[in-house]
């Protein structure tokens, strides 16, 4: 089932139902219709929640090396030309503070100095949580 539709009948379903209640219960159509919307929009209010609570359970980048940056506070760098077209290339993060550069994979948080080979820094452990490699 489509949850575009799906969800503004159960929206509907609810606050029908709670006027309906409300009235048979002699607290009021107006007062059992609100409960019925707010019955309904609980759902998303718990999906909200456990998505902020996930956010800090396990955030998308991990600190900077220097440790006066957090994941929040990285600036997305422009793909070099030599890099392979834009829906391949692995993404490219600098810290504003340390001037560190880091390339970011899936599941994985490397090091890219200014000279040398990648170096890697950080990884997903099996709990989604990040961990020095």
């Amino acid at each position: 089932m489509n949850l575009e539709r799906a969800y503004p009948a159960w929206f509907a379903t609810c606050a029908i139902a709670g006027a309906l209640i409300g009235k048979t219960m002699g607290h009021g159509a107006i007062e059992g219709l609100t409960t019925g919307m707010l019955v309904a929009a609980s759902p998303i209010v718990l999906l909200a929640l456990g998505h902020v609570a996930m956010g800090f359970w396990r955030p998308v980048l991990p600190p900077c090396r220097c440790g006066r940056c957090n994941h929040r506070q990285y600036r997305l760098e422009a793909p070099a030309p030599g890099d392979t077209a834009a829906g391949g290339a692995p993404l490219r993060f600098r810290c504003p503070k340390c001037d560190r550069r880091y390339v970011f994979s899936p599941g994985r948080f490397d090091e890219l100095p200014s000279e040398g080979p990648v170096v890697p820094y950080m990884r997903h452990t099996k709990w989604g949580r990040w961990k020095l490699s």
